[in-house]
């Protein structure tokens, strides 16, 4: 049985940390190890894991001397990982009981495939559902070459992945530099070597997030201009640079951002 290291990154979460940690703990695939890593958290994280360390050995805890991003935060625990996968929770984020068994069984019937997915069913701040990839999207493009796809909008959240271990060795880790969209810039760069497997199933259960103006021009928008230029000669190449950064710019016009965006993006490019 294939083995999967687990790493869910945290910082003051300890009030909502269990629901994540029960749902590994729950899984029906046995093989996996999971890597609390504490961002520096000062609230009481650390008393909460715990009991979870103390009562399975295969959870582990690593704290971290400061606060340096959630980037940072994974891809230490990708350098603390034993197993040859590797797959990323989050600690407000619950798994279904057999999440990772589904997408394990999708390596062991694709050994050519780098990076397998799921859906995830999210509820937004007022109280509307989200289905990630949406359901109006192609079935048949959600699996393959999903270079192109991720190029123009992301279908994958960090918490829906397991990736070959080979694969971010090869690729590259998370870019410390972002402070969000740091999973989609990562999972582009695996699709551009690696087919990607999908079970079309939602297996994540989420917590959807909305931010507000400022935090979007100075995080969302940022990185997204940020991905846009370290993309530029592919989004050219596919034809699909006129139509990305025209809808960013359309998203920055309707948060009241235009100008300040469309200054970032003037000097990334």
């Amino acid at each position: 049985m294939k083995q999967v290291s687990i790493i869910l990154p945290t910082y003051n979460r300890a009030h909502c940390i269990g629901r994540a940690l029960e749902s590994v703990l729950g899984q029906t695939y046995p093989a996996w190890e999971l890597l609390v890593i504490d961002d520096g958290s000062t609230d009481n994280t650390e008393e909460r894991t715990a009991a979870y360390t103390a009562s399975d050995g295969r959870v582990r805890y690593c704290r971290q001397a400061c606060n340096r991003g959630v980037s940072a935060a994974r891809n230490e625990g990708i350098r603390q990982a034993r197993y040859e996968y590797i797959a990323f929770q989050d600690s407000d984020d619950a798994w279904r009981a057999d999440k990772l068994e589904k997408q394990m069984r999708v390596f062991e019937e694709s050994p050519e495939t780098g990076l397998v997915y799921c859906a995830m069913q999210g509820t937004r701040q007022d109280g509307s559902a989200v289905r990630i990839p949406d359901a109006s999207i192609d079935r048949r493009l959600l699996r393959g070459n999903l270079y192109e796809l991720l190029l123009q909008g992301n279908v994958i959240d960090a918490p829906t992945a397991v990736v070959r271990r080979s694969c971010i060795e090869k690729c590259g880790g998370f870019d410390e530099s972002l402070s969000c969209l740091e999973d989609w810039e990562l999972f582009l760069r695996i699709a551009e070597a690696y087919e990607i497997g999908y079970v079309d199933e939602a297996l994540v259960d989420s917590d959807v997030h909305n931010e507000g103006v400022s935090s979007r021009v100075g995080g969302y928008f940022q990185a997204r201009c940020r991905m846009i230029a370290l993309h530029k000669a592919a989004l050219l190449r596919y034809g699909l640079f006129n139509r990305v950064t025209e809808r960013v710019l359309l998203m920055a016009k309707e948060a009241g951002v235009l100008q300040q965006v469309a200054g970032i993006l003037q000097n990334m490019l």
